[in-house]
């Protein structure tokens, strides 16, 4: 692919809308809506949807979850308006249509991991990754969800669901390239978001090796409350 001077400035471009679009804080919005509180000042003190199920119930913890991967949605289908409108590739504009929503996709799961306008201090990108997983490489989405909820029901670790989960769809969207079924810069933009991901979830990470993780009980009380009745 030739990339000229201004083909650059839609990449940019691309990559700044889809940031900004991982800079809504979903978690930070309807806690303070519904509670006027700040989720980050419980728990794990993290601003993602498996903290919100901890401390403020699952209903909102799924609507977390929803609103999070709705905006990286969003950000993959508008970057592939812009990048098919305004011309990404100037040879294939079908090519320039597909890289465009890529680029917004994985942009705005490190906005969302690190938004400038909350200190670069975000979610995990769970959600998000989930969400764009069916516009990579639906195929291999389906495959690895099966795994990805199987992990949780077994283990009750979201952590270790995330990670293990998305290292899984890696792995079947490498065979849907090998097969043919998904051009291979899928696979690469997919290793661009899942990279975030991971590092992302570095403490949960050592806590799994020493046995230390928590579980995620969706049926207890929310700290929210315990902290009320207190």
């Amino acid at each position: 692919m030739i990339i000229h001077s201004w083909n650059v400035l839609v990449i940019l471009l691309i990559a700044a809308i889809g940031y900004l679009f991982g800079n809504i804080q979903t978690s930070l919005i309807i806690s303070k809506l519904a509670f006027s509180d700040d989720v980050r000042r419980y728990g794990s003190g993290n601003a993602g949807s498996t903290n919100m199920t901890r401390v403020f119930g699952l209903p909102y913890g799924l609507m977390t979850f929803i609103a999070d991967g709705a905006k990286a949605l969003a950000a993959f289908f508008v970057g592939r308006l812009l990048g098919g409108a305004i011309g990404l590739n100037v040879d294939d504009a079908a090519l320039g249509t597909a890289i465009g929503g890529f680029i917004g996709g994985v942009a705005s799961v490190y906005g969302h991991c690190y938004p400038v306008f909350c200190k670069f201090k975000g979610g995990k990108g769970a959600a998000c990754c989930f969400a764009l997983c069916w516009c990579f490489c639906w195929q291999a989405a389906i495959a690895a969800s099966v795994l990805f909820f199987a992990i949780f029901m077994i283990t009750k670790k979201v952590s270790l669901m995330s990670v293990a989960g998305s290292i899984i769809f890696a792995i079947f969207t490498a065979i849907c390239c090998i097969i043919g079924w998904a051009p291979w810069y899928a696979l690469w933009y997919t290793l661009a978001a899942i990279t975030v991901l991971i590092i992302r979830h570095h403490e949960n990470i050592k806590r799994l090796i020493k046995g230390e993780e928590s579980k995620l009980d969706l049926s207890g009380v929310p700290l929210h409350e315990k902290n009320k009745d207190q």
